[in-house]
C-alpha cells in the first residue's frame, strides 16, 4: 500500500496475493527478523539486489540439476546475476564520465596539459558523492594533454537533460539507481537545480529500464524510488513521476478475441490491441529481443503508442468491476509501455546481458536467435549485444558485462567482422574468472566492452587485462591503476581469424607459418593406434582402455 502511492500500476492493492492474510503470530516472527537486521542492510543500495539473487537461488539450483532447456519459465532464475559495484562503476565512469570528462576538460584545456596524473585528473572533475575512481585518462607523450581513455563521447548531447539511457536487462536496478546517482549531480552542476528538481528530472528524462521478470520489475522500480527519496536534500518520501521501467516479458494470456474485446466498439484500439498481441506472444522468453520494427514498419500504430495508452486506461476504467478484464487491461498497459521503450533509440544502452549458450536454449529460443541474429547465435550473451547496437542512436553507445569467449572462438568470426568493421570499439576490459564474488573457479569469464555506432579511420581501443588476479579485489584494483594499452582497430582484423587480442601481434612470426593443425586437442593417429574394445578379446601387454567422448 506503501508502494502504491508512489508507483501505480507496479504495485497494486488489489492483486490476489495481497487478500492473503498471515496469522498474526507469523507477522510478529516477520517482524522481529526485521528488526534484528544490520541497519547498514537496510540502507544498502544494493540490498534489495541481493535479496532477489537469494529467493532464486533454490529455484536456479533445480534448473540447473534437471539438465532441461531452458524455456520462458526457467530463463530469468538462470540468467539473472548479480552485477558486481566494480563492474557497474567502471562501465559508468568510462562512459558518462568521459562524457562528462571531455566536456570539462574542453572547458579548461589548463587542466588537460598541466595535471599530473589521472588522481588529480579524477579529483578536477568530481562531483559532490561522485568521484569517477575508475575513470581512466591517457595521453600519447608527456608533453601532450590528457583525454578520456575511452574517449569524449562527442556525437552524444552536450547537456545532460537530453541524455537518453537505457538498461534493458534491469534485474534489480543496480545499473539504474547508480546511474540516477551520477546524473542527478551533473544535472545540479549543469542547470542549477535543487536536489529534489534534480531527482524529479532525471527519473522525467534521462533513464529507462525493461526487464523479462515482472517481479524484478517491481523491485528495480521501488530500488529507483527510493534512490531518489534517500537523496540528500531531495525531500525524503513524496511523489515522483513515474520511473520509465516496463516489464518486457509479459504476454496477451488469454484468446485473441478477449483480448481484442477491451477495445469495445473503438476500431482505432481494436487495430492496436491485435498488434500487441501478436508481437508479445514469445515475450516470456525473448523480452527484451522483441523488435517492433520487425514486425510492423514504422509506427506501432497509425497514431503511435502514446495514443494508444489512454485509450486502454479509459477501456480499463470502464471494467473496474471485474476483475480478469481488469488484469487484462493492466497487462496491456504493461505491453504499450514496453513496446514504446523498445521503440525508442538512446544515447547509452548499459547492462549485464544474460549468459545462455544455444545447446542449453529452448527450441524456440534457439530458432528465433538462428532466425534474425545468426552471426551471434551461439549465445544469448551475443545475440543481445547484436540487437542492443540497434537500439543506439547515431553515434550513441553499448556498454556491457558479457563472456569473453566470442573475442576468439572461431564460431563467431563473421560476427567479430562486422562489428569491426562498422562500429567503433571504445575499450575492451578482460576480467576472466573470479570476477564475481557470487561465483567461484572457472565458471563464468567475463569482459567489459564499450562499442559505439560511429566507426572512425585510424580508431585506436583501449585495453585492461585483469584475467590473472584470483579475488574481486585485485581486479578493480587493476581497472583504476594498471597501465591502458592502445591498439588500432582495423589491426584486429589482420589477426588470424580477426580475433580481438590486447596485446601487439608480431604478423611474421605466427605459428600458422609453421605449422598445419587439422584437427582439434586429440591425437592424430587414431586410425593407427586405436581399436573398439570388440576387436580384441582381451587387453594384452602394450594395450590400455581408452575412453571418449559419447553420442548420448
Amino acid at each position: 500500500r506503501f508502494a502504491k502511492e508512489m508507483l501505480p500500476q507496479i504495485f497494486r492493492p488489489d492483486h490476489p496475493v495481497l487478500q492473503v492474510t498471515l496469522p498474526r503470530e507469523y507477522k510478529v516472527e516477520l517482524e522481529q527478523l526485521l528488526r534484528n537486521l544490520d541497519s547498514r542492510i537496510l540502507t544498502a543500495s544494493d540490498a534489495l539486489g541481493w535479496v532477489y539473487q537469494f529467493w532464486q537461488t533454490r529455484r536456479k539450483q533445480e534448473v540447473n540439476a534437471s539438465e532441461d532447456k531452458i524455456g520462458a519459465d526457467e530463463l530469468p532464475a538462470v540468467t539473472q546475476l548479480f552485477t558486481e559495484p566494480y563492474m557497474v562503476s567502471f562501465l559508468i565512469d568510462n562512459t558518462l564520465g568521459a562524457w562528462y570528462a571531455g566536456k570539462v576538460l574542453a572547458q579548461n584545456p589548463e587542466l588537460a596539459t598541466q595535471a599530473k596524473s589521472e588522481v588529480e585528473l579524477r579529483k578536477a572533475v568530481a562531483l559532490p558523492g561522485i568521484t569517477w575512481e575508475y575513470l581512466r585518462f591517457i595521453r600519447d607523450h608527456e608533453d601532450e594533454p590528457w583525454r578520456p581513455a575511452a574517449g569524449s563521447f562527442d556525437e552524444w548531447p552536450r547537456q545532460a537533460a537530453e541524455l537518453k539511457i537505457l538498461d534493458p536487462c534491469c534485474g534489480s536496478g543496480h545499473f539504474l539507481v547508480a546511474m540516477f546517482n551520477h546524473l542527478v549531480s551533473i544535472r545540479i552542476a549543469e542547470e542549477g537545480m535543487t536536489a529534489k528538481e534534480a531527482c524529479d528530472a532525471v527519473l522525467r528524462d534521462n533513464l529507462h529500464g525493461l526487464e523479462i521478470d515482472e517481479r524484478c520489475t517491481q523491485i528495480a522500480a521501488f530500488a529507483l524510488a527510493l534512490a531518489a527519496w534517500t537523496y540528500p536534500n531531495a525531500g525524503g518520501y513524496r511523489v515522483l513521476p513515474k520511473p520509465r521501467i516496463a516489464c518486457s516479458g509479459l504476454a496477451p494470456n488469454t484468446r485473441k478475441d478477449k483480448w481484442l474485446a477491451l477495445a469495445g466498439d473503438d476500431t482505432y484500439l481494436e487495430n492496436g490491441m491485435a498488434k500487441l498481441y501478436d508481437l508479445f506472444q514469445e515475450a516470456p522468453i525473448l523480452g527484451s529481443l522483441i523488435d517492433p520494427s520487425s514486425v510492423i514498419a514504422g509506427d506501432l500504430f497509425a497514431g503511435g503508442i502514446d495514443e494508444l495508452r489512454p485509450l486502454l486506461e479509459k477501456a480499463m476504467a470502464k471494467e473496474n468491476n471485474d476483475y480478469d478484464n481488469q488484469e487484462l487491461g493492466v497487462t496491456a498497459c504493461g505491453i504499450a509501455d514496453a513496446v514504446k521503450i523498445l521503440g525508442g533509440r538512446y544515447h547509452l544502452v548499459i547492462t549485464n546481458v544474460p549468459y545462455l549458450a544455444r545447446g542449453k536454449q529452448h527450441d524456440s529460443l534457439k530458432e528465433f536467435c538462428e532466425t534474425y541474429y545468426d552471426d551471434a547465435k551461439n549465445d544469448i550473451a551475443t545475440v543481445f549485444l547484436d540487437r542492443l547496437l540497434e537500439l543506439n542512436h547515431a553515434g550513441g553507445t553499448t556498454a556491457l558485462v558479457m563472456p569473453q569467449n566470442w573475442l576468439f572462438l572461431g564460431s563467431y568470426e563473421r560476427f567479430r567482422r562486422k562489428l569491426l568493421e562498422a562500429k567503433r570499439w571504445d575499450f575492451v576490459i578482460r576480467l576472466g574468472p573470479h570476477a564475481f564474488e557470487s561465483i567461484s573457479g572457472e565458471v563464468v569469464n567475463v569482459i567489459l566492452l564499450g562499442i559505439s555506432s560511429s566507426p572512425l579511420n585510424g580508431h585506436a581501443l583501449i585495453g585492461i587485462d585483469a584475467i590473472v588476479p584470483r579475488t574481486v579485489q585485485e581486479k578493480a584494483k587493476i581497472l583504476r591503476d594498471a597501465t591502458v594499452k592502445t591498439m588500432v582497430q582495423a589491426e584486429q582484423l589482420r589477426n588470424p581469424d580477426a580475433r580481438v587480442v590486447l596485446d601487439r601481434i608480431d604478423y611474421d612470426f605466427l605459428l600458422e607459418h609453421y605449422a598445419y593443425s587439422y584437427k582439434g586437442i586429440t591425437t592424430g593417429d587414431d586410425p593407427r593406434f586405436r581399436r573398439m574394445f570388440w576387436v580384441k578379446k582381451e587387453i594384452d601387454n602394450g594395450w590400455r582402455f581408452f575412453q571418449s567422448t559419447g553420442s548420448d
